[in-house]
């Protein structure tokens, strides 16, 4: 074991890097003093004894705490404390950098994972999960609890809440589902069938745990759509899960409840606002529904008129229902 003394580090005056290479443990015993850092008479940081703690300290106005690493003898930046903002903390990961431009940033580039993760594992259901503590204390007004944006920054999405009621905006709620193998591409992310097109059930599956069904884990077994009126009318193809980190090979989005559309043809006519979505006698597609009593989907929040055979996707406020057609 070395001990290097306070005043032995202290003499050092010669420019350069001063390089402490020490085969056991290194101790500086300062009793209670400072280690300083200073460069032509400025103090740059300090490392200090405070009571039990051990602290870190920036000592120019503008300076920044910075945590560096190195990765095959490339400097990496892992995390930087902004001094100049009142102590931002910023995470950098995957070759990223920038100041933080928020309380606490974590940037990454890091492609088929997660950003971080929360972990309270105790195999009891009091492990608890995040809070999120924020807005007006009587809550009135709109509080953003939580905002989803895209890789451009842009707003896709929040939840909210006002006086007691959390809202979801914009809203669509969706089935996982199974589709027939043959429509299904398991490598592949694309659309197994145009956005819109309406899917049945066929069967219930359930997600498995332990070897077992889940109690609560319903999958849909589901094909497009066979008859006209089909009481088995689940809900809308919204994209395919296949892949990602859970490495699904057939796993897709089927709407129900929500804002979104129906591809529709003009098997019941001309569709009015407030006018149910059915099933059609084409596979897949939706109709003005006409029957009483019919099995809906959707209902529309557009007029549309047909100028002949197309299809064209209806904006539909998603859920299933039995429907009595206004005329």
């Amino acid at each position: 074991m070395s001990k290097i003394e306070v005043d032995e580090i202290a003499n050092q005056t010669s420019a350069g890097d001063l390089t402490l290479d020490v085969a056991g443990d290194l101790i500086v015993d300062t009793d209670g003093a400072e280690i300083k850092l200073q460069d032509g008479g400025t103090r740059y940081g300090t490392l200090f004894k405070s009571s039990n703690d051990f602290g870190i300290k920036s000592n120019v106005a503008d300076g920044d705490l910075v945590f560096k690493g190195e990765d095959d003898a490339t400097t990496i930046e892992a995390m930087r404390i902004d001094m100049s903002t009142g102590g931002r903390v910023g995470i950098t990961h995957g070759g990223t950098s920038g100041l933080p431009s928020y309380p606490f940033h974590v940037r990454t580039n890091n492609a088929s994972s997660f950003i971080s993760a929360f972990w309270n594992d105790g195999d009891d259901a009091n492990r608890l999960g995040v809070i999120i503590q924020c807005g007006k204390d009587d809550a009135s007004g709109t509080n953003d609890a939580l905002v989803f944006a895209d890789g451009n920054g842009d707003e896709q999405g929040k939840i909210t809440f006002n006086s007691g009621t959390v809202s979801y905006n914009a809203f669509s709620a969706s089935h996982y589902c199974i589709i027939p193998d043959a429509d299904n591409d398991a490598d592949s992310q694309a659309m197994a069938y145009p956005y819109g097109t309406l899917l049945e059930i066929t069967s219930i599956a359930y997600t498995q745990k332990n070897g077992a069904d889940s109690e609560r884990g319903i999958l849909y077994n589901v094909q497009k759509t066979q008859t006209a009126n089909s009481k088995k009318v689940l809900g809308a193809y919204g994209g395919s899960m296949n892949g990602g980190w859970q490495n699904y090979t057939n796993m897709h989005l089927l709407y129900v409840v929500g804002d979104g559309h129906i591809l529709c043809n003009n098997a019941g006519g001309n569709i009015s606002i407030g006018d149910g979505i059915c099933s059609s006698s084409t596979a897949g597609i939706g109709q003005k529904a006409t029957a009483n009593p019919s099995m809906i989907i959707g209902i529309s929040q557009k007029d549309i008129t047909f100028s002949g055979s197309e299809t064209k996707l209806v904006p539909v406020q998603y859920g299933l229902q039995q429907f009595i057609p206004w005329e």
